[in-house]
């Protein structure tokens, strides 16, 4: 049994319907219902008159705060996200139309460094603007709507309201208070509100408050029931999708007195297990094949399959993480995102590796939008021998003369340091790039990962000559395997 006070309020915001899962994981905010404050102003998500979901054309930055082009005013969901610290802003019944969907804008004040524009949900639709801070403090935001001109002006608190061109704001007034989010109200019930595959071999029950729980396992029939207390199933209830290919036959709810029983019935082969809790509100169930690791396949739950490619009776295993993804494009210049160039050359690292007979894994083989807490989990459920980040640095542009390569390990990390020493020495001598150094760093997945890891910057796409160095495949490759060499003189001579 596992039971957890509610002295804290925690939410984990999941998606259900997503054949790939770009959600927020376990990060820790607080968060408020329809913050337009306005009980008479959701009508249906203000679809236009003809049911459609909304269109959102353009996001830009203006004097006075932040100007939507859209065609109806949505409801405004938003959430408070830290480590790292962000806003997400949720346009309820609307869409992003293709020419920005996701587009980085960048703001550069009111304490937010950009935002990220993505269509989060196709149905129902759901636009999503995640606000990257570049403080702690951010201010509170008021939202306006001019339904003549279809603008909706997100001003922070204290500005002005006029629009562009200073039109009159004829839509109603509301707050978003981004800055100190109440949480959902005390006197509502506590609701099982959905449940959805995490993209990393989990099904996750979700909650709208702390919950504690029991479980029991039904070995005839293979069925895992979690039995929640003083709970209600919510009616907007998020169910997953089960594939041909998901291990899961089935997923049962039922309502048994004011007890909320889960039953989850697994195909043959294909067991649930517990993990540790992170989150009061939220229970993770693990779903692991018989043998899994043998097999050498995580779960395919139809979200991002982690797949173990190599050797799968190799006694080493390594884990590569191609930086960013998604919505989150990382570094650009020109037309050309960082997230592309690390899979590119994270395939080509894993199958040198492969080559050379070790077990490969990855914390995405797609272009999808995951977290740094997923990425960490990745490599800890697989059990990796070392873990390897790929990225590319970039500059301001007044500093395009920068360029080299950068090899980094987690503070007081002694094998991490070798690591990043051997890696780092043949990057050097195989590419004859410019050597930057080995420094020691705080960054999230080598910081909490419990194996050697490093995260190495191949070089700058804000210098023009080096950036065409890391779009060439040839390039890529070279690169690659002077790290996969690092790689195996390392596990070669520290981890036998």
């Amino acid at each position: 049994m596992c039971l957890l006070g509610s002295a804290f309020v925690y939410v984990q915001e999941t998606k259900a319907k997503l054949a790939l899962d770009p959600q927020l994981q376990n990060s820790e905010f607080k968060r408020n219902g329809d913050l337009r404050g306005n009980p008479q102003s959701d009508l249906q998500a203000q679809l236009t008159p003809y049911g459609q979901a909304l269109q959102l054309r353009n996001v830009q930055v203006s004097a006075d705060g932040l100007i939507l082009a859209i065609n109806g005013n949505p409801q405004l969901i938003t959430s408070r996200v830290v480590n790292p610290d962000r806003i997400v802003v949720d346009l309820q019944a609307t869409e992003v139309t293709a020419s920005i969907r996701n587009t980085i804008v960048p703001v550069n004040r009111y304490g937010v460094r950009q935002i990220r524009v993505a269509q989060f949900q196709k149905s129902p639709a759901i636009a999503r603007l995640v606000f990257d801070l570049d403080n702690a403090n951010p201010v509170s935001w008021q939202s306006y709507f001019d339904s003549g001109r279809g603008l909706l002006l997100l001003r922070p608190s204290g500005g002005t309201a006029s629009l562009v061109n200073n039109p009159v704001a004829s839509g109603p007034v509301a707050s978003l208070p981004v800055a100190s989010l109440p949480v959902t109200g005390v006197n509502s019930p506590t609701t099982i509100d959905g449940l959805s595959f995490n993209g990393y071999g989990q099904l996750v029950i979700q909650a709208s408050r702390a919950i504690a729980y029991r479980s029991s396992l039904d070995t005839r029939s293979n069925t895992y029931s979690v039995t929640v207390p003083a709970v209600r199933i919510s009616s907007q209830l998020r169910r997953p999708i089960l594939g041909a290919n998901s291990p899961i036959e089935q997923i049962r709810l039922n309502q048994i007195g004011d007890a909320v029983v889960i039953s989850i019935k697994t195909i043959a082969g294909w067991q649930i297990r517990e993990t540790a809790r992170t989150n009061p509100q939220a229970i993770a169930l693990q779903l692991a094949s018989v043998g899994q690791v043998n097999a050498g396949v995580l779960p395919n739950t139809g979200s991002q399959p982690q797949q173990i490619y190599g050797n799968s009776t190799a006694r080493q295993l390594v884990m590569i993480d191609p930086g960013h993804g998604g919505p989150d494009v990382g570094a650009t210049r020109n037309g050309i995102y960082e997230k592309d160039i690390n899979l590119a050359m994270s395939k080509q690292l894993g199958r040198i590796l492969q080559q050379m007979g070790y077990a490969v894994a990855y914390t995405r083989t797609n272009d999808i939008d995951l977290d740094l807490e997923p990425r960490v989990q990745i490599a800890e459920s697989t059990r990796a021998s070392v873990f390897v980040s790929v990225h590319v640095n970039s500059l301001e542009a007044n500093a395009s003369q920068v360029n080299g390569v950068e090899t980094y390990y987690a503070s007081g990390a002694s094998l991490g340091k070798s690591l990043a020493d051997l890696v780092h020495s043949q990057i050097i001598a195989s590419t004859g790039a410019n050597d930057r150094g080995v420094r020691s760093a705080r960054f999230y997945v080598i910081r909490n990962t419990s194996m050697p890891a490093i995260l190495v910057e191949t070089g700058y796409i804000t210098n023009p000559s080096e950036a065409s160095k890391l779009v060439n495949s040839s390039y890529q490759e070279r690169m690659a395997a002077a790290i996969a060499k690092g790689v195996d003189q390392f596990l070669k001579f520290y981890r036998r």
